[in-house]
Formats: C-alpha cells, structure tokens, sequence
C-alpha cells in the first residue's frame, strides 16, 4: 500500500471507531492498562497483523482502557499520528471527501 492508500485507510478506521481519533495517553510502556490511561509496549515483532495496514509482525501495542488493543507498524503509527494531527483532525477530512471536496 502507498503511503495516500494508508493514510485514507486511517480516516476511514478512525472515522468507524475501529481507531480512536485521540492520542493514547502513555503513563509508562507495559501490557495492559492501569487507571484510565492508555499504554504502550514496544518489542519484538509479533505475528498479530497491524490495525492499518494487515501485514504481520507489529511492533506496536497501544492499550486503552476498557480492553481496545490496537497493534500496528512503527511507520503505520507515524502515519497515523499525522492523520490525528490535520487541521479538523480524520473527521473533517471524510466528511469533506463525502460532501466532494478535495483531501
């Protein structure tokens, strides 16, 4: 996938809730979750296929609280954080393609 097919792939998971539109906030790198903030763990390539682009081994895992685990590619994360950082963050950015405007 190109990195314009990934980034529209994004929007599109953000904008079904599969992705959360907010940054995790990371307390500490570790498994799971404590409190209400979000986590990170950061090793060794993992066979579970990324959230964004489906190709195996991630090095990634984001936990939120309430169970979402969310496991992608360092360069698919970078992605992603880019697309939550546009003006109007993903939303806007669907809802102009929707209406026929340009990305």
């Amino acid at each position: 996938m190109t990195n314009t097919d990934l980034r529209t792939r994004i929007r599109e998971l953000v904008a079904s809730g599969v992705l959360p539109s907010a940054p995790p906030v990371i307390e500490r790198a570790g498994r799971g979750t404590e409190g209400d903030r979000a986590r990170m763990l950061l090793g060794n390539p993992s066979p579970e296929p990324c959230a964004i682009c489906a190709e195996p081994e991630t090095t990634i895992t984001y936990f939120w609280p309430g169970g979402l685990v969310v496991r992608v590619h360092a360069a698919c994360a970078a992605l992603w954080k880019l697309e939550r950082g546009r003006e109007g963050g993903p939303h806007e950015d669907m809802r102009a393609q929707e209406a026929g405007g340009e990305d």
